[in-house]
């Protein structure tokens, strides 16, 4: 019940400052949690960027539940292991290693199992460092962990892995054609 507290109060505040002018989430919108569906795809487009944009990371942060851990299994040549961060670690990881290059994750298949106020979301994705670049950087598989807490949805976990030549996409998350994401 405190987390509840905390919440109502977190959102007594930002409502204060969106009053006031001083919110911090100006382009964070309702349609960004309305669904499970929404808020995986609202991280999707807020982690992607072109080299030298800035992304909305207030609006990224608005994505996540306080303590909310993302975890990425790897087995490559840039390295192998668990790379567990919470949001804010995530966000200077990726400044520092995609501001200059740019960063494109997309999803390619979503598939949502849902049961009253918690969601699981399998996503999987692929990883260009320009929209335009012919062939993904890499690809793999996203597992996000949702709730609501009756007003919106939000991401509690995220754990993924990267797809390798003896573990490939499960045939269920390929895409049925080119640029078809479910």
């Amino acid at each position: 019940m405190t987390h509840t507290f905390q919440h109502i109060a977190a959102r007594t505040l930002l409502a204060a400052g969106v009053a006031l002018g001083l919110a911090g989430t100006a382009h964070a919108a309702p349609q960004d949690w309305e669904s499970p569906e929404a808020i995986v795809h609202a991280l999707y487009k807020t982690i992607s960027a072109d080299a030298g944009a800035r992304r909305d990371w207030d609006r990224y942060r608005a994505l996540f539940l306080d303590g909310a851990r993302l975890s990425v299994a790897m087995d490559s040549k840039i390295g192998s292991g668990i790379m567990g961060m919470d949001s804010e670690e995530l966000i200077a990881q990726t400044e520092s290693a995609y501001a200059a290059t740019g960063f494109h994750e997309t999803p390619l298949v979503t598939k949502v199992e849902q049961h009253g106020l918690m969601a699981s979301v399998m996503s999987s994705f692929e990883i260009r460092l320009r929209p335009t670049d012919k062939e993904p950087l890499m690809r793999g598989l996203n597992h996000f962990q949702l709730l609501n807490d009756g007003e919106r949805w939000w991401i509690v976990s995220n754990v993924g892995t990267v797809e390798t030549p003896t573990s490939p996409l499960p045939d269920a998350f390929l895409p049925k054609s080119r640029g078809d994401a479910e």
